[in-house]
């Protein structure tokens, strides 16, 4: 079976590039092309984890003279005008007719935010579009959708032109909704656990290549610009200090990226706080995903801005909070995610997200800082809940279902 790969995973964020090598995993697929807007990524991830795979890099690569300007401002583009920006669209068609199955692997590119980003959606959508003229079979794994708002009509005409993709989203809160918006009815959507958050036991296996010292500590991942860290330090410093003497813990600062809010960070705050690790990833380009997990796992708490630290703490049941991200003043995005997961995690349990979820810096390190305990015992009493493991059986389930289906 030859399968073809699209989404956003073109950056060394974990998240991004981690679900790509769970699904090529649990497919079982080993001639894999990788439709990317950037090479480098997710191919470094991928030499790693699949170095005994055929795999394909294919870039659709757009016209020099484009007016983006023009192109970022409109919202009422039609995959026509999105086709019309390709340049190599032959090398695109020669690839695709090889393939049995196209796979949009999760990640949540279909709102406005990224439509902002032409450059990359366009990347991104244009094998897909070819993969409907030439009748592939499209199937979208676990994806958040939404909100779409000024850009609605933009992806309504997406939508409408890959017909007969088989649609799959990772949350029953808002994503179902947002597909309604643009003309898909939710008895077309299957509902999947996150790509990421049942990991293939074959990608734990791997050696590890961090191990940590501290035999009590927390993690601590910041996705944060390095002004309003340097603003907060001492903040930052005292939060250190009190987990230290009250609960006898350490930090590990764990960055999931190696230059977006990544290992810069995580280096500034280790240099400042000396009860720390730092987990450096710069020799090896990348997070790779066994640490991160293992890591996780072993801790007694986590802190983190990205989403899939929350996902990775759920799925290794370490108490976790994480703190919502605005994107240009917007929190509905990071919320809907984080909520649609733990309502999904824990269906059927009575649960308060506030308890897994917070809005800012200084409101999340004194929230941990005072009431570890608390927060450690909540979380707990729901991970040993018997309808917690049986959710995750019925999640598993299901993904495997849908990805044997395919």
């Amino acid at each position: 079976m030859k399968v073809g790969f699209v989404g956003p995973y073109s950056t060394a964020n974990l998240g991004d590039y981690a679900m790509l090598v769970n699904n090529i995993y649990d497919l079982k697929c080993h001639n894999v092309t990788v439709f990317t807007y950037s090479q480098k990524f997710p191919k470094i991830s991928l030499d790693l984890y699949c170095d005994k795979y055929n795999i394909e890099y294919i870039e659709p690569k757009l016209k020099d003279d484009l007016e983006w300007d023009y192109l970022n401002k409109n919202n009422n583009l039609t995959p026509m005008d999105i086709l019309f920006c390709l340049e190599n669209i032959e090398e695109l068609e020669n690839s695709i007719k090889k393939l049995d199955v196209v796979i949009v692997s999760g990640g949540g590119w279909l709102n406005h935010f990224w439509a902002k980003r032409k450059d990359k959606v366009f990347k991104i959508m244009t094998p897909l579009l070819i993969a409907q003229q030439l009748n592939k079979k499209i199937v979208f794994t676990a994806n958040g959708i939404g909100p779409f708002d000024d850009t609605k009509e933009f992806y309504q005409y997406f939508f409408s032109y890959i017909y007969s993709a088989e649609l799959a989203v990772r949350d029953k809160f808002t994503s179902t909704y947002y597909l309604k918006e643009v003309g898909v009815s939710e008895n077309k959507v299957k509902y999947l656990p996150d790509d990421l958050y049942i990991i293939n036991k074959s990608i734990l296996n791997f050696k590890r290549n961090f191990e940590v010292k501290s035999l009590n500590y927390i993690v601590m991942e910041m996705f944060y610009p390095m002004d309003i860290l340097q603003q907060n330090i001492n903040k930052i410093k005292e939060f250190a200090k009190e987990i230290k003497e009250k609960y006898n813990l350490d930090i590990v600062f764990l960055p999931y990226d190696l230059v977006f809010y990544g290992l810069d960070q995580a280096r500034y705050l280790h240099k400042n706080i000396s009860n720390s690790e730092l987990i450096d990833i710069e020799s090896i380009g990348f997070l790779p995903i066994h640490d991160a997990f293992h890591i996780i796992k072993n801790a007694k708490f986590m802190l983190s801005s990205r989403y899939h630290g929350l996902v990775l703490s759920l799925a290794a049941q370490t108490p976790v909070i994480y703190r919502t991200l605005p994107t240009n003043n917007d929190m509905r995005y990071s919320y809907s995610k984080a909520v649609g997961l733990i309502r999904r995690v824990f269906d059927g349990i009575e649960i308060d997200e506030h308890k897994f979820i917070e809005t800012d810096l200084n409101t999340t390190l004194n929230k941990i800082s005072q009431n570890l305990n608390e927060l450690v015992t909540y979380q707990q009493e729901k991970f040993f809940n018997r309808k917690y493991s049986d959710n995750r059986d019925y999640l598993e389930i299901d993904r495997i279902k849908y990805l044997n289906s395919i």
